[in-house]
């Protein structure tokens, strides 16, 4: 336990010393208002971006991967991302006038990632099995998918190009009017999976074993699945999708720490993930001048070997 602890603490500070090499890195002086406003207006949100999206993204894969008890199993796994994406699609690849404004995209985001999650919600009720609602995610998803390639067979060059940006992920979609909404939904998933760490430590057993343990097992799938909704819609609405930061983290922290107590996972992922997607971001902003990379890219060329090393490894 101490172990861990310090572990943690010292994640924590490392998260700090990146964080601070990250606002550096914008070279901003006190006399030069210029350099104020970028600071401001684009590097604060984009630290903010990589800290929330990071972190965000790592706590649901670890919901996910409890509710599912599979290690494979990631936040998009239920087709709340790909509900975003398509209505995302259906804004962007239909010319509508919303999407000359930041918050056009952002809103129809939300909104698919919340019309996918009441849809995953009602399901849930109906199907008992975990394993039932998982095929009913990826089923949804490849639906989704095949819409979009439909709508992209029918729009112009230009809006089947912006829609691809988007879809690669960017923490520079984040302004500084959009932080708070974006904190709010944050924090208030963050505290709401700190109340449900004693049920999550019993749905480690199994869901029956929890529900003869007393824990009220159909609310907290609903509890997770609402949590997940939140955290990568929100997440996937200001930044766009990134890939294996929830698969990959959650396994790791497993591999380190060596415990099953949801309150240090719970931790791990929050610090680390953050971590993880802030140190990604300042190896951009330090290659900016020779090269230029998506996010997701980045994410990917990490996160996919990882993952192949896990499957390998179990297999």
């Amino acid at each position: 336990m101490k172990r861990n602890v310090l572990f943690l603490v010292i994640i924590a500070l490392v998260l700090l010393g990146c964080s601070m090499l990250h606002l550096g890195l914008t070279n901003v002086q006190a006399a030069n208002a210029q350099a104020a406003i970028l600071f401001k207006e684009f590097r604060l949100p984009r630290l903010l971006s990589a800290l929330v999206a990071g972190a965000g993204l790592s706590l649901s894969g670890l919901l996910m991967q409890n509710l599912f008890r599979n290690p494979m199993a990631g936040p998009y796994v239920l087709g709340i991302n790909s509900g975003a994406s398509l209505t995302t699609a259906l804004f962007m690849l239909g010319g509508f006038p919303l999407m000359a404004h930041n918050f056009g995209l952002v809103g129809s985001a939300l909104l698919g990632a919340f019309l996918a999650a009441s849809f995953m919600f009602f399901v849930s009720w109906r199907v008992q099995q975990t394993t039932g609602l998982l095929l009913v995610g990826l089923m949804f998803a490849s639906f989704t998918g095949s819409i979009e390639s439909v709508l992209q067979s029918w729009a112009s060059p230009e809006q089947v190009k912006q829609f691809f940006l988007w879809n690669m992920g960017s923490l520079q979609q984040l302004s500084a009017a959009q932080i708070p909404w974006l904190l709010c939904l944050f924090i208030g998933a963050v505290i709401w999976s700190f109340l449900l760490v004693k049920s999550l430590n019993a749905f480690v057993l199994g869901s029956e074993q929890a529900f003869q343990l007393g824990i009220r097992t159909q609310r907290v799938r609903i509890a997770i699945l609402a949590i997940t909704a939140i955290l990568a819609g929100s997440i996937t609405a200001f930044c766009g999708p990134i890939a294996f930061v929830g698969l990959a983290i959650p396994n790791l922290g497993r591999q380190l720490l060596r415990t099953q107590d949801h309150l240090i996972l719970i931790l791990f992922c929050l610090l680390f993930g953050a971590l993880f997607l802030v140190a990604c971001d300042v190896l951009l902003l330090i290659g900016e001048p020779y090269f230029s990379l998506p996010i997701n890219v980045l994410t990917s060329l990490i996160g996919a070997p990882y993952i192949a090393y896990l499957i390998l490894r179990r297999s």
